[in-house]
């Protein structure tokens, strides 16, 4: 756990309502975190718009929980919401720029939770898209480590399979993340061998190898040594050990 202090140094701003500014930097902060943002940069983007508003934000983040204490003038408020782990590469790119056009167009509180609330409602890119992407992808990883075509035709056929089955069981049926992995790994491994069995191609092990790539928690792993080196050990333990029971399925 890790208590991060921003502070602020300008001469002239508005007065704003706290109650509104808390509601703003806690639903930041908590998209933030939850679309997979690592804490350096959750912490970063609050302080530069904490600077700008004349306030000070204390903000301690959690696995599950954030709190931030915000203080204007002699009067404090603190605030304890719940988060989760995702990821939403667009949430964080945007949510990142709004902390900027905070600053450079000089945007007030309200005009600033607005484009939040834009940036969240945004609709995610269809899963049928996605799941042909990463099909595509591991399909290039194949040929990246010396599959031939065929090794990246099974590729293909068992990443969308593995893929598809592991968002239906997780975000139709409800079942663990956990236990979808598994599912979707098995599908997948078996796909790939389709290449060995009826004598196809010269690679079939690299068919095999690369089939499950797209089930390896990259971002979890990534989070993890940046929280590590940045302090936040409680948070880094939490993003290690989801990414190590992932790894495990």
């Amino acid at each position: 756990m890790k208590a991060k202090t921003m502070t602020c140094n300008l001469h002239k701003q508005e007065a704003i309502n706290r109650t509104h500014a808390i509601d703003f930097f806690s639903n930041y902060a908590t998209t933030l975190l939850s679309s997979g943002a690592t804490s350096l940069r959750t912490e970063t983007n609050i302080g530069r718009m904490a600077e700008f508003y004349n306030i000070k934000v204390i903000i301690t983040i959690m696995p599950k929980h954030v709190q931030i204490m915000l203080t204007m003038g002699d009067e404090s408020v603190v605030r304890v919401v719940s988060r989760t782990m995702g990821i939403n590469f667009y949430s964080i790119t945007e949510l990142s720029r709004l902390s900027w056009r905070v600053v450079e167009e000089r945007l007030d509180v309200a005009t600033a939770n607005k484009i939040l609330e834009e940036i969240k409602s945004k609709k995610r890119c269809h899963i049928a898209i996605v799941t042909i992407m990463a099909g595509l992808a591991n399909a290039s990883f194949c040929r990246l480590f010396g599959g031939d075509y065929w090794a990246m035709f099974f590729v293909l056929i068992a990443t969308i399979s593995g893929f598809y089955t592991k968002h239906e069981l997780v975000n139709k049926i409800g079942i663990d993340a956990r236990i979808a992995t598994i599912f979707a790994a098995s599908i997948s491994s078996v796909l790939s061998c389709g290449a060995s069995m009826y004598g196809l191609g010269n690679t079939p092990e690299v068919s095999l190898a690369t089939s499950v790539l797209y089930l390896v928690p990259g971002i979890p792993y990534i989070n993890a040594f940046s929280d590590l080196i940045n302090g936040h050990h409680i948070c880094a333990l939490s993003w290690l050990i989801s990414a190590l029971e992932t790894t495990i399925c």
